[in-house]
């Protein structure tokens, strides 16, 4: 067994028994927002996640969670973020100090960044590819994800992600040819740098990468946020899932066109959270129907060999806590361009965001502000 890796911290007692699901999206830079949520969740005391579910950065950050002892999680997710991240405009930063988080300045600041970040790449994550040509003999793209793929030994431990003691992780990538959504868990594979490398391919951003035959991109194209994947897999026992969506659903006018490029964006990713959330209401609102008309059923035919089988199938949590967490950018940001702005500011930004939304979204479960969205079914919702 790899050195501390029976390490743990200490479970909040009020949520003995509770399962704890983490659901983390992709969004490029945007996903220090789920770090700085994590971050937040491990500073309240809550217990370390039994599941981690998550598509591009939202797969990374997964990784990185499950790949290190739970004292080490939020610094190593830490030095990732900062690695990744760089000063566009470093003399002015050392003589000015950085800029205010709205105005003039911090709009140029993060557009500077943004240019940054496409014509030179970020160190530790993706550099450009020659005029985005077909170099390695694969499928061609703008950027090459290898700088990552050196990266991660430093950032994860493989062995303790794959060891059964671990936090089970779940990583979507989609076959881009078939459509097909591709998962990949760690209860019957090994997973390994070319998964998470595949669960981030964005087309036509970074080239898929092959895995065991399949060409594979970006988790984010058939499952951002693969919240559906919890409920068929979950027994009796209650269960506490934290959503985090890097999109916003809700925003403002769009006033020009780099503004509704980027509301296109959000809209794409945030309703395909916001339909599965609807799903999941649909889904225990018919447990519910489901669970009454058997009662009403005579024993022999409810435990039969047709029937009962039907009933077992239609099973799953007695409670489920759904915390959505959904980060919305700034007015300020780089619009289009802000999965790409990885200026320290952005990421601090977005980290504190996180924690304090995540801090909001304990508050009101404690609170119990939340609604009944069916039987069996409390759903909070925060906007970062």
């Amino acid at each position: 067994m790899p050195e501390g890796l029976g390490e743990g911290t200490a479970p909040d007692p009020s949520r003995q028994g509770e399962m704890t699901v983490l659901v983390l999206s992709g969004g490029i830079a945007l996903g220090a927002f789920e770090a700085g949520v994590y971050a937040g969740l491990a500073e309240a005391g809550r217990a370390e996640p039994d599941w981690l579910l998550g598509s591009s950065a939202g797969a990374l950050n997964a990784a990185i969670i499950a790949g290190n002892p739970p004292g080490r999680r939020v610094e190593a997710l830490r030095q990732f973020w900062k690695g990744v991240s760089g000063d566009p405009t470093p003399w002015t930063s050392f003589l000015l100090g950085p800029p205010p988080s709205a105005g003039a300045w911090r709009r140029a600041y993060g557009k500077a960044a943004v240019m940054q970040s496409l014509l030179l790449g970020r160190p530790g994550l993706f550099q450009p590819r020659i005029m985005g040509g077909d170099l390695a003999g694969r499928a061609p793209s703008l950027y090459d994800l290898a700088p990552l793929r050196r990266r991660l030994p430093d950032c994860l431990d493989f062995e303790r992600l794959n060891h059964a003691s671990a936090p089970r992780l779940s990583v979507v990538a989609t076959d881009v040819v078939s459509g097909e959504r591709v998962v990949f868990d760690t209860r019957r594979d090994r997973i390994g740098p070319e998964h998470l490398l595949a669960s981030c391919a964005l087309l036509p951003v970074f080239a898929p990468v092959e895995v065991e035959g399949r060409l594979l991109g970006d988790g984010g194209l058939s499952s951002n946020a693969p919240l559906d994947l919890l409920l068929g897999e979950v027994g009796e026992e209650p269960v506490f899932c934290l959503l985090v969506e890097l999109f916003a659903q809700r925003g403002s006018r769009p006033r020009t066109l780099a503004a509704s490029a980027s509301r296109a964006g959000d809209l794409a990713f945030g309703n395909q959270t916001r339909r599965l959330v609807e799903a999941c209401e649909r889904e225990f609102r018919l447990r519910a129907l489901i669970a009454e008309v058997a009662e009403r059923l005579p024993p022999a035919l409810r435990e039969g060999r047709e029937i009962g089988p039907l009933l077992r199938e239609a099973g799953g949590p007695r409670r489920l806590t759904l915390l959505v967490l959904g980060q919305r950018a700034g007015l300020d940001e780089a619009g289009l361009g802000k999965v790409f702005d990885f200026s320290p500011l952005a990421v601090e930004e977005r980290w504190l965001a996180g924690a304090a939304a995540l801090r909001e979204g304990l508050r009101r479960i404690g609170e119990e502000a939340g609604q009944i969205a069916a039987p069996g079914l409390v759903l909070h919702e925060v906007e970062g």
